[in-house]
């Protein structure tokens, strides 16, 4: 049996087999979370200056909190922008965040290869009330294609405030990755996620996942998770990066489209210059 590792980052890593999530606590430094809200604080800038330039909002609120700002001046118009916003944060700040040196380190022990970027990332604002972010039960396969239910693409979730169950902390099924690529359809609410039927979820092995700015809850492609609504009347802010495992299919990345990856870590390889991550990811028009 593997022995439990001392190394705080890596703490309760040994049970990753069994139950495919992990929170690897404070790996995030607060240099990288500031960047990524203001990264965020600058395209909030933006999408709130075109609602005033079209005349649907007569005050931009610049005096208002990161933390409230986007709902309370957006507010109806807030779903014009869309669920996550991919290509508003093709930047810097986002390109760095997959490089964080102690997220690496525990991406590479779980991947056991090189480690690889996945083309697909989210900036997940969740508004106070807004349905069309609450995510429901879903493995992420089941948007990457059949093709990678052997695959291993790992998720890391990084919030930028506080997370917990009253403002839409995520919660995963533990050991869900062992009944495979489950059977998914489409919800009838607003969001048109793909979604498992809730009766098929193991109710006695959800957990949910509050954390911490500086957290990451890392889980697979066949790991069931969702995300809860928000009841509270701050915006929940995060961003979610991905990794694929060398030689790995990384899969579609929307409408059919093939994923390819790019290099974080390798023994052999240099890493993908931000330049040429930018060029790739601009390509597709997110």
């Amino acid at each position: 049996m593997q022995q439990k590792m001392s190394n705080p980052i890596d703490q309760n890593l040994d049970r990753w087999e069994e139950e495919r999530f992990h929170i690897a606590r404070q790996v995030i430094p607060p240099d990288v979370i500031q960047a990524c809200r203001d990264m965020l604080a600058d395209v909030t800038d933006r999408m709130i200056h075109t609602l005033k330039a079209e005349g649907l909002i007569a005050d931009e609120g610049k005096h208002l909190p990161f933390e409230t700002r986007f709902a309370t001046v957006a507010n109806a118009h807030a779903n014009r922008f869309g669920r996550g916003w991919r290509k508003a944060v093709a930047e810097r700040a986002t390109f760095d965040l997959h490089g964080v040196p102690k997220l690496v380190d525990v991406v590479e022990k779980i991947l056991g290869t090189d480690v690889l970027g996945h083309p697909v990332f989210n900036a997940r604002p969740k508004l106070p009330g807004q349905q069309l972010t609450v995510v429901p039960w879903h493995q992420d396969s089941s948007y990457f294609g059949d093709a990678t239910a052997k695959s291993r693409i790992l998720t890391a979730w990084v919030p930028f405030v506080p997370v917990d169950e009253t403002n839409g902390c995520l919660q995963v099924e533990r050991g869900s990755h062992r009944r495979g690529l489950m059977e998914h359809r489409v919800e009838a609410l607003e969001g048109q996620f793909l979604e498992i039927p809730p009766e098929k979820i193991d109710t006695t092995q959800v957990v949910n996942c509050p954390m911490q700015p500086g957290d990451v809850l890392l889980f697979d492609n066949l790991t069931v998770h969702r995300s809860l609504p928000s009841r509270s009347p701050t915006i929940r802010w995060s961003i979610d990066v991905r990794f694929v495992r060398d030689g790995d299919p990384p899969g579609n990345i929307g409408w059919g489209t093939p994923g390819w990856d790019w290099i974080i870590r390798s023994k052999t390889r240099p890493p993908t210059p931000f330049e040429e991550w930018k060029e790739k990811t601009d390509a597709f028009g997110w």
